[in-house]
C-alpha cells in the first residue's frame, strides 16, 4: 500500500546524469488497429496544452509524423529544439553493433532532429534481424538473437559519448537484469521505463531503482484500455482500470477525472508519467495533475488512508 501525503510534485526530475526531465510526457505508442494519421495532431495539440516531453519509439512507426509535428510547432516559434525532452527505443533486431547507430540514425532522420534527449534499449531479449520485420518469426515462433544486452549497453554508451543521445536508458528490464548491467557498464542507465499502474505496482523494483539513483517512467498508467482484445489477462486484466470503483471513487471526492488521479498516483511518488491520447481535451485535463493531492492509497478493490 502506498499512502500519498498533500505534497507540490515538481514539473520535472533531475536524472543521474544531471539531465532535467519532465515528469508529464505525451505517450505514442498505438496498437495496430488504431489510425497512425492522428499522432501528429496529438503532438501538436500536447505541445499548444503545454507538454515538453513526447515519448516514442522506432517499432511504433509513427516517428515520421512526430517530426512533423516538432517542425511545425518550431517553425511556429512556439517552441526551440532545446525546450523539449524527446524518448525513443532502440528496437529488438537491432541490437547488433553496426545496427545500433543505424537504428539510431532512423529515428533521427524520421523526427527532423539533431539528437535525442533519452534513447532506451526496448527490451533486454534481442530478435534475429530479417529484413524490416519488428517480430521475425519461423514456424509461427519468435526468432530471438544471443546478443547480450551488456553488449548492447555498450553500444548505447558509444551513441551517448558521440553526443547524439544525451542520456541513455532501457526499458522493460527487472531487477535482475539491472543488477547485472549496473556491475558491468560505465554509464549507468538514467531510466528505467515499465509498465506501473495500482494493478501493477512493481513495489520492489520502484525500490531499488530509487536506491540506484534510476529514474522510472511508467507507461500504461491508465492500464492500456485500447490494448487489442487478444492481449488482455483474464479477470486482473487492467483495461479498466479507469473504471474501478476504487478510483472513481476518489475521483469523485477530489473533484477531479479518474485519469487525473492515476497520473497523481505516479507523479506523487516521483515517478515519470507517459499517457497517451489523441483526443485534445483528454490531453489538456492530463496536464493538470498539480491541483490535485490526494490522501488515499490506490489499493485494487480498497480505498484507505
Amino acid at each position: 500500500m502506498y499512502c500519498m501525503e498533500d505534497t507540490k510534485v515538481a514539473r520535472t526530475i533531475e536524472l543521474n546524469d544531471g539531465a532535467r526531465m519532465p515528469v508529464l510526457g505525451l505517450g505514442t505508442w498505438k496498437s495496430s488497429h488504431l489510425p497512425r494519421t492522428s499522432v501528429q495532431g496529438a503532438v501538436e495539440t500536447a505541445i499548444a496544452a503545454g507538454y515538453r516531453h513526447i515519448d516514442t519509439a522506432y517499432s511504433y512507426g509513427n516517428e515520421v509524423e512526430i517530426g512533423k509535428a516538432l517542425r511545425s510547432k518550431m517553425q511556429q516559434g512556439i517552441i526551440r529544439r532545446e525546450d523539449m525532452f524527446i524518448v525513443s527505443k532502440l528496437w529488438c533486431t537491432h541490437h547488433g553493433p553496426e545496427d545500433i547507430p543505424a537504428c539510431l540514425n532512423k529515428s533521427l532522420n524520421d523526427l527532423q532532429l539533431d539528437y535525442l534527449d533519452l534513447y532506451l534499449v526496448h527490451f533486454p531479449v534481442g530478435l534475429k534481424k530479417m529484413g524490416d520485420e519488428l517480430f521475425p518469426k519461423k514456424n509461427g515462433k519468435m526468432l530471438t538473437s544471443d546478443i547480450d544486452y551488456v553488449d548492447v549497453w555498450k553500444g548505447m554508451e558509444a551513441l551517448h559519448a558521440s553526443g547524439k543521445v544525451k542520456s541513455i536508458g532501457v526499458s522493460n528490464f527487472n531487477i535482475l537484469q539491472l543488477e547485472r548491467l549496473l556491475a558491468l557498464c560505465t554509464v549507468p542507465p538514467a531510466v528505467n521505463q515499465v509498465e506501473l499502474h495500482p494493478y501493477l505496482t512493481q513495489t520492489e523494483l520502484i525500490e531499488f531503482c530509487k536506491s540506484k539513483n534510476i529514474a522510472l517512467t511508467a507507461y500504461s498508467p491508465f492500464g492500456s484500455p485500447a490494448r487489442p482484445p487478444e492481449l488482455f489477462r483474464g479477470d486482473t486484466d487492467p483495461h479498466k482500470l479507469l473504471e474501478d470503483p476504487v478510483v472513481t471513487e476518489i475521483a469523485r471526492k477530489h473533484r477531479h477525472s479518474p485519469a487525473q488521479v492515476l497520473l497523481r498516483y505516479h507523479v506523487q511518488q516521483g515517478i515519470v508519467v507517459i499517457p497517451k491520447s489523441d483526443k485534445p481535451h483528454h490531453i489538456l485535463e492530463n496536464t493538470k495533475v498539480e491541483t490535485l493531492h490526494l490522501l488515499y492509497s490506490l489499493v485494487p478493490h480498497r480505498l484507505a488512508c
